[in-house]
């Protein structure tokens, strides 16, 4: 696998579990909904794939697309 396609699923897989976490802690009531957001901000912006990335990601959803279907 392409290095700049590991970095890519790498942050995207950080950026689902910190998300997670934070939603379960609103749904505790752990935190309030303005701290959700503000976190929330704060991850989507650190875990953000950068434009390389993003083309390696969207290639390799293209190309297990195509042999899903055929």
């Amino acid at each position: 696998m392409d290095k700049v396609l590991l970095e890519a699923f790498e942050k995207l897989q950080k950026r689902e579990h910190l998300l997670r976490v934070t939603r379960d802690q609103m749904g505790l009531g752990r935190i309030t909904k303005e701290e959700f957001k503000s976190r929330e901000e704060q991850i989507l912006g650190r875990y953000d794939l950068t434009d390389a990335e993003q083309r390696a990601y969207d290639l390799h959803h293209r190309m297990t697309q195509h042999k899903r279907r055929g």
